[in-house]
């Protein structure tokens, strides 16, 4: 029996210049700046191009973001 996988690339980076983010698409690598909004917008549609599973957070990120560390880390 064969084995077959699909591999994705993705690329985060804190500041991307235009030039790369040209670059990244070119080369089909999916990529998410994190340094502006519209940058972090972009990592729901990475999620989705990638088929990973996700909801959106509703609420204040910045009031919940220990506990929501806590369940990711299982601390």
């Amino acid at each position: 029996m064969k084995e077959c996988r699909n591999l994705h690339k993705l690329y985060i980076a804190d500041k991307l210049s235009d030039t790369n983010k040209s670059q990244l698409n070119s080369l089909k690598i999916e990529w998410v700046e994190l340094r502006n909004e519209v940058g972090c917008k972009r990592f729901k549609g990475v999620l989705e191009n990638l088929k990973i599973p996700h909801r959106e957070f509703i609420g204040n990120l910045d009031n919940r973001i220990d506990e929501i560390l806590s369940v990711i880390f299982n601390t």
